[in-house]
């Protein structure tokens, strides 16, 4: 039954063009997919559609097949040429591609209706077919050179056999018998090329997601904080280097490797203060999704900032960060800190130190009196333009809108040089106030008190 194993044959080749359509169109959603891959896609949803209505010969007659299959395996061409065009920056206009779907449709309306020659028909068009796969095949080499990360190059070979079919359709046309193993050669090689394009995907999946693994794991073991993940049962999952330098089975500090998540936690415990031991405990008794944090000082005199976290499948992370060396640096400016205001009480003129941000470090009694400020009137939020502008609306700068006094004092300072500003204070007295900017940034503001002003 020859009728019945070509049309099997034809329906199969139809399901693997539009298995391989199918894949085209889902490759074409990967971030960086060539644009090809969509009009290739199109090309195969042709092809689908040429095998089926080439199926229907026996309901709708001989020439109505022929025309509809050459016609659609034609269009389906030059689709992929322009697939191939995209793929090296050529993007042919829409009426340059109307234009030639409608000579190959015409050119199979003439040899079918007008004067029905089957040589003049399908020779020129599996021709055109056979360059057109050829052609897809040396745009995948080419793109895989040139982004190997895609493994296009796996879908080419098939590209180039299904191409030599094509280019020896014309023995169909003088051994009938070959004609149901031309469309079951196209439906196999249909299948291996959609394979070829699913494998490459995977593995560049695969690749991705070692080399996002990498980038992870790089990051975690390099973190100074310490990292464990521990599961529901308390069992350690994995901890970082930092962890592992302490509790791990190399570790000098920790007599165990490997802690439970309790073990670790109650270890901890030892060294908080108590009154945040009962609370903690609570929290992670009842598994809260709360963050639970607190500070830990070990016996080797290191202090550590604990916070835990749950996960969604019930375990947790811990992250230790050593916190000894910000402390230290804090102690050490609050030492220099207290060194300053003392340095600056025993000076005899007042001076006030701002910061680079504009914030008040210290100021001395002095600067307080030399000026008439009330006790309490300059505080740690204190800035030195919000100084200046308490100045203005008291009246020292003189007569005038206090905003715009403040201003161009401000706008003076902006110039970078030192400067004095003569003050009049409530009760007739006058005063100095030298504005010294401090390379780097701050600022340094020195009062000298004058002399009650002659009536």
């Amino acid at each position: 039954m020859p009728s019945l194993s070509l049309t099997t044959a034809l329906l199969g080749s139809g399901l693997s063009c539009a298995i391989l359509c199918y894949v085209m169109a889902y490759l074409r959603r990967m971030p960086d997919a060539p644009v090809a891959f969509g009009w290739w896609s199109l090309a195969f949803a042709l092809g689908t559609l040429r095998f089926v209505w080439r199926s229907l010969q026996p309901w709708i007659g001989l020439p109505p097949a022929l025309f509809g299959a050459e016609a659609l395996q034609a269009s389906a061409a030059i689709l992929l040429l322009v697939g191939v065009g995209s793929l090296v920056g050529f993007n042919p206009r829409r009426f340059v591609l109307a234009a030639g779907i409608a000579v190959v449709v015409a050119w199979a309306g003439i040899f079918v209706f007008v004067r029905f020659d089957l040589v003049l028909l399908s020779v020129p068009l599996h021709l055109l077919a056979g360059a057109a796969l050829s052609a897809t095949a040396i745009a995948l080499y080419r793109e895989h050179r040139r982004r190997p990360r895609l493994n296009l190059n796996l879908a080419a070979p098939p590209f180039v056999a299904w191409g030599l079919v094509e280019f020896a359709y014309p023995l169909t046309l003088s051994n009938p018998w070959l004609i149901p193993w031309y469309f079951l050669a196209t439906q196999g090689l249909a299948i291996v090329t959609s394979i070829g394009l699913v494998v490459g995907a995977l593995r560049r999946f695969q690749d991705e997601t070692r080399r996002a693994e990498d980038r992870l794991n790089t990051a975690f073991e390099t973190m100074p904080a310490q990292v464990a993940l521990f599961d529901s049962s308390g069992d350690l999952v994995r901890g970082n280097a930092a962890y592992h330098a302490d509790y791990g089975p190399d570790a000098k500090r920790g007599p165990e490797p490997n802690l439970r998540f309790e073990d670790l936690m109650q270890r901890l415990s030892e060294h908080r203060s108590p009154r945040l031991v009962e609370p903690v405990e609570q929290l992670v008794q009842r598994g809260s999704d709360d963050q639970v944090e607190f500070e830990a000082v070990l016996p080797d005199g290191r202090t550590v900032t604990v916070r835990r976290r749950t996960t969604p499948d019930g375990g947790s992370v811990l992250v230790a960060v050593d916190v000894s060396a910000q402390i230290e640096r804090e102690r050490d400016l609050l030492q220099s800190a207290r060194l300053l205001r003392g340095t600056l009480d025993v000076v005899k003129i007042g001076i006030a130190v701002f910061a680079a941000d504009g914030t008040v470090i210290a100021w001395s009694q002095r600067f307080v009196e030399a000026l008439g400020l009330e006790e309490g009137a300059t505080t740690s939020e204190t800035t030195v333009e919000g100084f200046i502008g308490t100045l203005a609306h008291r009246g020292d700068l003189g007569a005038g809108a206090p905003w715009d006094l403040a201003g161009r004092v401000i706008a003076r300072a902006a110039e970078g040089r030192g400067f004095e500003i003569d003050l009049t204070l409530p009760g007739g007295r006058r005063a100095k106030l030298l504005w010294h900017e401090v390379a780097g940034g701050g600022t340094i503001l020195c009062a000298l008190p004058g002399t009650p002003t002659i009536a």
